[in-house]
């Protein structure tokens, strides 16, 4: 059971930390290599809001809110003049994650650090004893899911943003404001990675280089998603439970290196992905 529960939390971190990715690539189709500089914006915001006596979970609201800001500025100063220039995006954001991540560094130091977690308590799922905390996470990533999916099937929001996936010209002859839709999502995503960063930062220690090891099978995921929601969960289902069983009973190097293999294998005979249908 416990072997369960580890492979059950490590899709659920790979959810958490890919969704802000998801979202900027499926809708903007831009390779965001800033996440991990905003996954580390969100980490020392909640370290410098704990600090100063605010609670773990108002903290973890701020901590978004504050990454979701930064990425408004990176939106306005730098992406939106990109967008029609992929090379240069993944160029500019990766110049904008070595920003954010020497500017903190120059702030609070490059050493690592260490958060309290908000309960240190154990939940028992059928006779064994299980870390409440870890398990919250599961029920944040399937909360993740299910609001992405209510949101983009039965809500006006959802319906702009798929016309504008399916064609925005078109969609901008409709009078839809593919402009302010643009950055409304690339603030979304960076308040998710910010997100992301602030909820793991307890079990992972904190340091100005925090997301790099997370998202590297992320951007494997975002690859296998096909653009789909369920193409999404489907690549991070697959990728965590593999790189887990491979870190459970063989060396994590070599975890690391099968799920890149993976991933390899299945976009060579798939190009679309996991996704059920074409994007």
């Amino acid at each position: 059971m416990a072997l369960t529960l580890d492979t059950l939390v490590a899709i659920a971190t790979l959810i958490i930390v890919v969704t802000g990715l998801f979202l900027i690539l499926g809708l903007l189709q831009v390779i965001n290599l800033a996440h991990t500089g905003l996954m580390a914006v969100g980490v020392y915001a909640e370290v410098s809001f704990r600090s100063h006596g605010i609670g773990f979970w108002p903290s973890l609201l701020l901590a978004a809110l504050l990454t979701g800001g930064v990425g408004a500025i990176i939106e306005l100063v730098v992406i939106r003049r990109l967008y029609a220039r992929p090379l240069d995006t993944i160029l500019a954001t990766w110049g904008i994650s070595l920003v954010l991540v020497q500017s903190i560094v120059e702030i609070y130091g490059s050493g690592q650090r260490f958060l309290d977690l908000p309960t240190v308590s154990a939940t028992t799922i059928f006779g064994t004893p299980y870390s409440t905390y870890r398990l919250l996470l599961i029920v944040l990533a399937a909360a993740l899911v299910a609001a992405m999916a209510l949101i983009v099937r039965f809500t006006t929001v959802g319906l702009t943003i798929r016309a504008v996936m399916t064609n925005e010209p078109l969609a901008r002859s409709h009078g839809i404001n593919t402009v302010r839709v643009r950055q409304l999502t690339f603030i979304t995503g960076a308040a998710l990675a910010g997100l992301a960063g602030a909820v793991l930062a307890p079990i992972q220690g904190v340091d100005p280089n925090f997301g790099a090891t997370l998202v590297a099978s992320g951007f494997l995921a975002v690859l296998l998603s096909g653009r789909t929601l369920t193409g999404f969960v489907l690549s991070c289902v697959l990728l965590a439970t593999v790189q887990t069983m491979f870190a459970r009973y063989e060396n994590p190097v070599w975890a690391n290196a099968v799920v890149i293999g993976v991933a390899v294998v299945i976009l060579r005979f798939r190009p679309q992905g996991l996704a059920l249908r074409r994007a």
